[in-house]
């Protein structure tokens, strides 16, 4: 329980972040991209959360565990919680969670637990995409103007530390 719990518990956290900036972002295909990873991570939490409340065996639905819980009672990962700031910070944030997620899954889906593993084979399928689409914004900060460059390293600096927790 505590264990699908946590994983549940990261998804919404980030995709609510990413869903910040629908209608805020760069240009309206970056809009559209980025929501339509919210939308996909939204969809794991629900996955993940719904079978965490299976496994707890007390009645509840993955509404009661995503919308009725304090803030202390959930177990997600910081990372996810940390503040969009500009578009490259929250890039980074996104391919260090997707470079993450996809190593994850992809393990994951050897689980014993077939329900598990079967959250995981649908999420490997969507975070390759979601890694293929923010280390492509990494490699455009990095390779544009020394101001894109400058913003990526900060961004990079500011995440970084909260990436180990992910490996708890």
């Amino acid at each position: 329980y505590s264990y699908t719990l946590r994983l549940g518990d990261t998804s919404p956290i980030i995709a609510q972040r990413l869903s910040e900036w629908t209608g805020h972002g760069p240009f309206l295909e970056e809009d559209v991209a980025l929501t339509n990873i919210a939308l996909d991570t939204f969809g794991r939490a629900k996955n993940l959360l719904e079978y965490a409340a299976k496994v707890e065996g007390k009645g509840k639905t993955e509404d009661d565990l995503a919308f009725f819980r304090s803030d202390r009672e959930f177990y997600n990962a910081l990372i996810t919680e940390q503040p969009n700031g500009d578009y490259a910070k929250t890039i980074v944030r996104q391919a260090f969670i997707d470079c993450f997620d996809a190593l994850f899954y992809a393990e994951l889906t050897k689980s014993k637990d077939e329900t598990l593993a079967g959250i995981a084979a649908k999420t490997l399928k969507e975070v390759t995409y979601h890694k293929r689409h923010s280390f492509s914004w990494v490699m455009r900060f990095g390779n544009g103007t020394e101001e894109s460059m400058t913003r990526l390293q900060n961004g990079f600096n500011e995440i970084w530390e909260y990436t180990g927790e992910l490996f708890e």
